[in-house]
């Protein structure tokens, strides 16, 4: 999360009947006193009033300024009597959009500064359904529904402990939703509240929310936000390997990462498959049947967020480059379309490619990002494709033996989004027991800009260390392959 970069001086708590005070400003051009001791309150159940002092001679007239929510200043909004020193107008307190007001004093044809922003916070504004949650070792996460429409930030305190609060501990960009705090203490407990602000106006603060570091479990996994679109490729190898505990074991680590759609490898049971998407809230999946040996592929997908157009398999005749056919994706993440392309390639090999060999493993995976590639070209053009799967190879290879040369050779139009992974350290590859990095999400060009996004982020997700039995639990359990995801922030 980004910190806003400003201070304020005053934090008022409003109620819907309370009034609010803003500091004096400096005066204007020409000496012009500002208008000061601004005021607001809700009378008459459905009637706002602006009140406000001036020390200047000669005034002509007040002007008010006003912004409705998130739409920019309506200046010269209304007119005021200069023998009046308020403004009354109808007001909804039952809406979340805020209204903002200021006021500049005008002498003939000259303007004071406008005054500090004033804005009334009716109750149902207040940011609410505040939790934290720890997502590692070291930190929590906050999480809460921002009800306004029009804050200018967001305001957190903390206390930890028996200390005193730390208030304004945190100041947060306007529609925000989380934050990852660093507890601090590994003893203590941690406290916190919030409130959203506007102007020097604040919102009533939500409840107290408090959480205690301790030892992790599947519970705590954390990748999901409400503001991103999250793809995530797992091979749940010959799922469900250990039966109900598997599938327990995996639905706790779904359900705690929030993924928007999770693309499966490995799905050899339909029944174990549909028993784990009744075990989950609010997602729904399809598992292809078509593969040998019942090494299906198959997708989860949100049903908060996603809506599924379509779901269907491609280049069913190239069993030999795809001896799993590829399953599509079709749809929408909250009305930006979205294609993702899940994959299980051919295995194993010598690391050698043997162009024209149909029976070398290296060359019928490079002969299957060829015919995904052009299937792209042909069809999703100019879409936003998610290329994702067990892809049993290794991006870093050399360009001789590098069965993803397709992609690689046309940088303007494709992206490796996980090659940072690749390249690093091989604590954090997809498939340890080699080790290697084999399990790989691609994105085209039209989603760079949102890659490149500061918010965005790619992970392999060691949900090894969720389990207290680490390592040698989670293979037993789940699988012999880490998940890796991609989280994508969209432009409004």
């Amino acid at each position: 999360m980004r910190k806003i970069a400003i201070l304020y001086l005053v934090s008022c708590v409003l109620y819907l009947v309370s009034l609010i005070s803003c500091p004096e400003k400096s005066t204007g051009p020409d000496g012009i006193a500002v208008p000061t001791n601004i005021t607001i309150e809700l009378v008459s159940g459905n009637t706002i009033r602006l009140t406000w002092n001036c020390k200047s001679d000669d005034i002509s007239a007040f002007h008010i300024e006003r912004r409705l929510g998130e739409n920019p200043w309506q200046f010269n909004y209304a007119v005021v009597d200069p023998d009046s020193y308020s403004f009354s107008e109808p007001f909804n307190p039952n809406s979340d959009t805020l209204i903002a007001y200021r006021v500049r004093t005008i002498i003939d044809s000259d303007s004071s500064l406008e005054s500090a922003a004033c804005v009334l916070f009716p109750s149902e504004t207040t940011p609410n359904n505040l939790s934290v949650k720890q997502i590692d070792l070291q930190n929590f996460r906050l999480h809460w529904q921002d009800n306004s429409i029009g804050e200018d930030y967001f305001a957190i305190d903390k206390k930890t402990g028996a200390g005193d609060w730390r208030f304004n501990y945190i100041l947060l960009d306007e529609n925000s939703t989380e934050y990852i705090d660093k507890a601090g203490s590994s003893s203590d407990t941690v406290y916190y509240r919030l409130s959203a602000v506007a102007g020097i106006s604040q919102s009533e603060t939500s409840p107290v929310v408090s959480q205690k570091l301790s030892a992790l479990s599947l519970e705590n996994l954390y990748f999901g936000t409400d503001n991103s679109l999250e793809v995530m490729t797992w091979n749940v190898q010959n799922f469900p390997r250990n039966n109900d505990i598997t599938i327990s074991s995996f639905a706790r680590a779904i359900q705690s990462l929030d993924i928007d759609i999770i693309a499966l490898q490995e799905i050899e049971s339909s029944t174990g498959f549909y028993s784990l998407i009744d075990s989950l809230d609010h997602y729904q999946g399809f598992r292809a049947s078509s593969a040998y040996a019942s090494m299906n592929l198959a997708i989860l997908y949100n049903t908060n967020s996603v809506t599924i157009d379509s779901v269907y398999e491609i280049l069913e005749n190239e069993w030999r480059a795809l001896p799993r056919s590829p399953l599509v994706i079709e749809g929408y993440w909250k009305n930006n379309p979205v294609i993702v392309i899940n994959n299980h390639y051919k295995c194993c090999g010598d690391g050698v490619i043997e162009h024209g060999n149909t029976d070398d493993e290296e060359y019928r995976r490079y002969r299957a990002s060829e015919l995904l590639e052009n299937y792209i070209q042909s069809h999703f053009d100019d879409q936003n494709v998610i290329v994702v799967g067990d892809l049993n190879d290794d991006i870093t290879d050399h360009q001789n033996n590098n069965v993803f040369q397709p992609f690689i050779n046309q940088s303007n139009a494709y992206m490796f989004a996980d090659m940072s992974i690749a390249s690093g350290s091989s604590a954090l590859w997809s498939y340890p027991t080699w080790p290697s990095h084999i399990d790989h999400i691609l994105i085209s060009n039209e989603l760079f800009d949102e890659f490149n996004d500061t918010r965005s982020d790619i992970q392999t997700i060691i949900v090894d260390n969720y389990m207290s039995g680490g390592w040698n639990e989670y293979a037993v359990k789940i699988s012999d392959h880490r998940p890796v995801a991609i989280k994508l922030y969209f432009q409004p």
